[in-house]
């Protein structure tokens, strides 16, 4: 769920994380709502519809966990019961929503043979791995390959909030002009429904939710197949394969790229429903981390495995 380092981001404030305990809830509020643009966070503050006139893209900061948790259950009452939300945590606010294999190349075209041959070489070298009778399609395949770090298309989301603040939480430092800068980590909010029913090819339709891998809907956007000539732009939010205990216990979910190589956020800029919100955390990470442990959230319930359990028993100790 956290993207990789690109180049320094514009935006990065020296040592802005550790500001984050000094900021109370009167203050955060009054903050978030006038701040001044000659101070250091207000420097960085983004309007409160994002940039570029992305009227679907809410911009907004965050100085505690607590905001953050109401913030997120308003969105949730506005859109109602029928609407999850999903989250994605992000380490800087220079990563944008973009899959790691269009992030990669610069010709939508060679999206999809590159795709095809990627699914085919990893199919012929996994065999002797997998146990009987997975993966059976080229869905599966996909999945597969997205959990064992191949260039995908897809865009890893989480059900679970605390899921994505963990990754934003992670460690991460830009180098500019040689000097370290800490970024405000990111939480990405989406409503999956929203976005799919704003997609060119599926306006107009009422019973549009979020897809699954045998729906008509998706066919153009599959691995493999008749229709892929006919694969359109947008990315749309689809359930995958819990083919993993991590998967299952990060209530994973994903977006897919279509045939275009443009990130959510310029998809966003041409929808007329609000479906997207970045929240920039002014948290330092230390105490964003000791937020989620005092609400029993665990490095072990993100990575269900011996290692974390063992990582997890040190730092209760306080031993490294």
């Amino acid at each position: 769920m956290v993207a990789s380092a690109r180049t320094a981001c514009a935006h990065c404030l020296p040592s802005c994380a550790s500001r984050g305990r000094s900021h109370g809830k009167t203050q955060s509020i009054k903050a978030a709502s006038s701040p001044s643009r000659h101070s250091p966070i207000g420097a960085w503050i983004p309007s409160r519809k994002g940039q570029n006139n992305a009227m679907s893209v809410d911009e907004r900061t965050m100085f505690s966990v607590e905001e953050i948790v109401a913030t997120t259950l308003e969105i949730g009452r506005k859109l109602g019961p029928d609407r999850p939300l999903w989250h994605r945590g992000h380490t800087c606010p220079q990563h944008v929503l973009k899959a790691s294999l269009p992030r990669q190349i610069e010709d939508a075209k060679k999206l999809l043979p590159l795709e095809q041959r990627l699914i085919t070489r990893f199919r012929q070298r996994s065999l002797p791995y997998w146990p009987a009778g997975y993966p059976q399609n080229d869905w599966e395949q996909l999945f597969a390959m997205q959990h064992y770090g191949l260039p995908t298309r897809l865009l890893d989301w989480s059900e679970n909030l605390f899921v994505a603040l963990y990754f934003a939480s992670l460690k991460h430092e830009h180098l500019v002009d040689g000097k370290p800068v800490d970024c405000p980590p990111i939480l990405w909010i989406l409503d999956p429904v929203g976005w799919n029913q704003q997609a060119q090819q599926l306006k107009g339709f009422t019973d549009v939710g979020i897809l699954n891998t045998d729906a008509e809907d998706l066919k153009p956007y599959a691995p493999t197949g008749t229709e892929l000539q006919r694969r359109y732009p947008q990315p749309l939010a689809i359930y995958g394969a819990h083919n993993s205990p991590r998967i299952t216990a990060q209530r994973g979910t994903f977006t897919i790229t279509g045939d275009s190589l443009e990130s959510m956020e310029t998809f966003a800029a041409d929808h007329k429903e609000q479906s997207l919100w970045k929240l920039a955390l002014f948290i330092s990470r230390e105490d964003l981390q000791r937020d989620l442990a005092s609400l029993g959230f665990s490095e072990s319930m993100i990575f269900p495995d011996l290692a974390s359990v063992a990582k997890e028993v040190t730092a209760m100790e306080g031993l490294k």
